[in-house]
């Protein structure tokens, strides 16, 4: 009779080796797999899972390998830090819209069921959350529309989760409905060297796992769960920093060709050096009006701005989430900006006017070395500027008519 571990274990590279699966392979490799006699359902904590003994020898095989895919797609997505905030606000609905953006996205990579399938009770009530409705949609937006029109009840199984599991307060079957714990705490104790470290390796891990699909040649149907356009930078931040501040902000007292900047010497660029080491103050306007809650617009952007937080110093950052009007003003300073992405607050939802953003500096006597502009690009106007404005845009048909533009995309 097979053991368990041999059990979970094989389960385990049978979906690693699916075309279904194949590109989650890197991520399922990260981390440690812990069996537990103690823990009630299934947990990660972003880079290491626990399972319950109990839990998972219940489950068949195709539901074994649905829970293990739900809780590597936490990891790859890193759900516990970049949703921390919405944890914070409501911990339950923040549970709640990682699994049902997570379990969508499951079963549209494998909609027959032909590797994985949602795991049942022992009355055959599904575990685990789904709608149609959330296919596709972005994790801050599920968890707006589960604020404003009502969690639906948990379906009523007989699972043994009960909302406190081990490490993070979860929400196990009992509370929400869904099969997992969330170990949201975690994350918050590690410094920023670690954690860091930690989202460098899940990207390291997608790439991988694209590397794998393409090697087996199920480029086709590798990419299903979308986790590399989510997680990868597409800007080279800190080259298109210096050369934006170099050329526009800086000025001849505060550069230098004489003392070549040697960052960028192996890209075959010759940047003047700033004196000072880093940007005085910088003004990062996010455009979080309706229309960047689709698409994951507002995800890609958020991981941009932390890309740029982990390769550029500036000593003062103001966020201005805005829509028609500027929603949202956060500041932070020095080493405080380089953990942007686990202590922001996204605010706005309206219409799109940029304009907004100009006449707010002006208003509140804020006079940044540059304004950096992150967009789709689905704007009613630019606004006049006064500061060195760049405008970053998902669009790639879009390039605004006042400042530079770059593409995210």
């Amino acid at each position: 009779m097979q053991t368990l571990p041999r059990r979970f274990k094989a389960v385990k590279i049978s979906v690693m080796r699916s075309d279904e699966f194949i590109e989650l392979s890197g991520v399922m490799m990260m981390g440690k797999a812990e069996l537990s006699e103690d823990f009630p359902t299934a947990c990660t904590d972003g880079r290491n899972e626990i399972y319950g003994i109990k839990f998972i020898t219940a489950l068949a095989d195709k539901e074994l390998g649905f829970v293990i895919v739900h809780e590597n797609v936490h990891k790859a997505a890193r759900h516990t830090t970049i949703y921390y905030t919405l944890y914070k606000l409501d911990a339950r609905l923040a549970n709640m819209a990682c699994d049902y953006w997570i379990n969508g996205r499951i079963l549209k990579a494998d909609p027959r069921g032909n590797v994985v399938t949602m795991p049942r009770d022992s009355k055959g009530n599904i575990m685990g959350l789904h709608d149609i409705k959330y296919d596709g949609w972005p994790v801050l937006k599920i968890f707006r529309d589960l604020q404003e029109n009502g969690a639906p009840p948990p379906p009523q199984g007989d699972g043994e989760g009960d909302g406190d599991g081990e490490g993070g307060e979860g929400d196990g079957q009992g509370e929400s409905g869904n099969f997992d714990e969330h170990d949201w705490e975690s994350q918050q104790g590690l410094s920023d060297k670690e954690r860091k470290e930690q989202a460098e390796d899940v990207q390291q891990a997608i790439r991988q796992g694209a590397m794998a699909a393409k090697k087996a040649g199920v480029g086709g149907k590798s990419g299903k769960l979308g986790l590399g356009e989510l997680l990868q930078s597409k800007v080279r931040w800190e080259q298109e920093m210096a050369e934006f501040v170099s050329s526009a902000c800086a000025s001849k007292d505060e550069s230098t060709w004489s003392r070549p900047n040697r960052r960028f010497l192996h890209t075959g660029l010759i940047m003047p050096s700033l004196i000072g080491e880093s940007i005085r103050e910088a003004v990062l306007g996010i455009d979080a009006s309706w229309s960047m809650l689709t698409d994951d617009r507002l995800t890609k952007v958020v991981s941009e701005v932390q890309a740029l937080a982990d390769q550029v110093n500036i000593d003062k950052v103001h966020i201005l989430y805005w829509d028609g009007n500027v929603e949202k003003h956060e500041i932070y300073r020095g080493a405080e900006f380089k953990t942007f992405s686990a202590d922001t607050t996204p605010s706005g939802g309206g219409g799109t006017d940029p304009a907004c953003v100009p006449d707010y500096l002006a208003k509140e006597g804020i006079t940044p070395d540059f304004t950096l502009m992150l967009t789709d690009g689905e704007v009613s106007s630019w606004g006049e500027w006064s500061t060195p404005v760049l405008w970053a845009i998902t669009n790639e048909r879009i390039t605004a008519p006042v400042g530079k533009t770059i593409n995210i995309n």
